[in-house]
């Protein structure tokens, strides 16, 4: 089987998470998708367990003249995570630096305003399970590993379809649990490849699932 159609959609993708989850005994997850990518596979997931889908914003910094790469992270408690060695090597002044995060905060509020927030409270003592449809570099799921840390859950559970093997060292140490169904050490990683069928819901659709998990089991 080659590497380009190892699952047939996200959503197919997240019912062979939704076996790995209960393999570990998670109880009640408090589910955390980031969007867009990790709603798709999280709604098998909600919908084996029972659970609604939160949504936590982690957005990329990406590089001003190859936006598709990315230097770090943040989320809406502006958590940065920056790899510094990438800022001095492409030469990005402060005042692009800060140019970057203003725009990526806008982005970021933007989404909180779309999808709605979750009490931080709920998820103390949990299993807080932060989903997304693949990891490349990592950075934008370590902005959320730091944000959800703070909330005290039981166990903080990473569940992803495919990762590339250096996020997922780098990652796995963060976590009490990293569930990624490929661990692929390939030189030319895209998480498109993976999936036969490539499809980003829009915003609307989006906020269509997340209203229609939290009818059910909110």
């Amino acid at each position: 089987m080659s590497y380009f159609d190892y699952f047939d959609t996200k959503e197919s993708a997240g019912k062979i998470l939704a076996d790995e989850l209960e393999k570990i005994k998670v109880n009640k997850p408090f589910l955390l998708a980031i969007p867009r990518g990790g709603i798709q596979v999280a709604e098998a997931i909600a919908e084996r367990f029972k659970v609604p889908i939160n949504t936590i914003i982690a957005k990329k910094l990406p590089l001003p003249l190859y936006p598709e790469v990315a230097f770090g992270a943040m989320t809406e408690d502006e958590i940065n995570i920056i790899n510094e060695q990438m800022v001095k090597d492409y030469g990005i002044t402060e005042e692009v630096l800060n140019e970057i995060y203003t725009r990526v905060n806008t982005e970021i509020k933007h989404r909180i305003e779309s999808y709605g927030r979750f009490d931080k409270k709920q998820v103390k003592d949990t299993d807080a399970v932060i989903i997304d449809d693949g990891v490349a570099t990592g950075s934008s799921l370590i902005a959320a590993i730091q944000r959800v840390k703070s909330m005290q859950p039981s166990r903080l559970i990473i569940a992803v379809p495919v990762s590339t093997q250096n996020a997922y060292e780098k990652i796995k140490p963060m976590v009490d649990v990293f569930i990624s169904y490929i661990v692929d050490a390939t030189l030319y990683f895209a998480v498109s490849r993976y999936y036969r069928e490539w499809k980003d819901l829009s915003e609307k659709e989006i906020i269509e699932v997340l209203n229609k998990y939290k009818k059910q089991y909110g």
